[in-house]
């Protein structure tokens, strides 16, 4: 290891240091000793006491010199051996693997496979990890090592939390669209949707259930305006039968053909009348049976102009009363008459 070498290296130069320490003194001495003499004349006591001084002054300094350098290299090695001790250890590898007394492998974290618990079988109770298809996530398993709860990061950075059963299919599902719009989803053992919670149109909340190919039968939300509303739809996804609560305080239901029009609506008005209205195939109403809100009945037949043509009808007496008009809206016949 590069660490065990900078070990090494910093012993032997501390070591040489302080050998040079010891021997320094000496060496310089024997330079000293061994320096040429001038053959001119024999050297003066002052000459000599001057050179001496000299020669001390210098082993003075190499001694310093050799001696500080010495203490910053020990300074040095034992600021790196306290950083040493200090520092987390550095593991390096492609997989750490943990076992039991037993040599049962129980912790696996890999670079390739992320993080794995298992139990005393070596089946996988944990996952977490980058590389699952649906991006990074952790999975939760049962004693079988069958997946029972995923919690994913898709690679459009969505999150989702998805319950599986025994077999691993998942049967409850809660995510974020690519909107942000939140989704509760349940499914059925085959794996085909059957109810969802989310957001329909202009954010408002909707219930829908699906039958066994996944196509919505039954909805329920709010519509426009946030009214309430209860949609039933065919096995073709066309609404059949819708009943709302209109903004005005109308309460409607409407029943369709298998072209998804209009023709029958059932409704309660806002000043009370129990109305009745049956369309034909250009929706346009033909008659209409209704009850004012003082119990009076009433129908009317109309004409493809949408003119009333036949009225039978209770007076404020309770007398019966029949009326036929033309196109116009002249009387053609009255009974009684008056």
């Amino acid at each position: 290891m590069l660490i065990n070498r900078l070990e090494r290296i910093l012993r032997r130069t501390i070591l040489l240091s302080f050998v040079w320490l010891s021997v320094a003194p000496a060496v310089a001495q024997e330079a000293a000793s061994s320096a040429p003499v001038r053959p001119r004349h024999p050297p003066t006591v002052q000459e000599l006491s001057l050179a001496l001084s000299q020669m001390a002054q210098r082993q003075k300094a190499l001694e310093r010199t050799v001696y500080l350098a010495g203490l910053v290299l020990v300074v040095f090695f034992a600021l790196f051996m306290l950083w040493r001790r200090l520092r987390p250890p550095l593991l390096e590898g492609q997989a750490l693997v943990l076992r039991d007394g037993r040599g049962a492998e129980r912790v696996r974290l890999s670079a390739e496979g992320g993080l794995e618990l298992r139990d005393g079988r070596g089946e996988v109770q944990l996952h977490l990890g980058l590389n699952l298809e649906e991006g990074g996530g952790l999975v939760l398993c049962d004693d079988d090592g069958q997946s029972r709860l995923r919690l994913l990061v898709g690679q459009d950075g969505a999150p989702l939390l998805e319950l599986c059963d025994g077999d691993g299919g998942v049967r409850m599902s809660l995510a974020l669209g690519e909107d942000g719009a939140p989704g509760l989803g349940f499914y059925g053992a085959d794996g085909q949707p059957r109810a969802g919670l989310g957001t329909g149109k202009g954010g408002r909340m909707m219930l829908s259930f699906m039958d066994a190919d996944g196509r919505i039968r039954f909805q329920h939300g709010l519509g426009e305006e946030d009214a309430p509303e209860l949609k039933l739809q065919d096995a073709s996804g066309r609404s059949r039968a819708t009943l709302r609560v209109r903004a005005d305080g109308m309460c409607l239901l409407e029943l369709r053909d298998e072209d998804g029009r209009a023709r029958t609506m059932i409704g309660v008005l806002d000043e009370g009348l129990a109305w009745m209205g049956l369309l034909d195939g250009r929706q346009r109403f033909r008659a209409g049976m209704g009850a004012r809100q003082d119990g009076r009945p009433r129908l009317d037949l109309y004409d493809a102009d949408g003119h009333t043509r036949a009225t039978l009808h209770l007076d404020d007496k309770g007398t019966a009363k029949l009326e036929l008009t033309d196109g116009d809206g002249a009387a053609l016949f009255r009974a009684p008459q008056q």
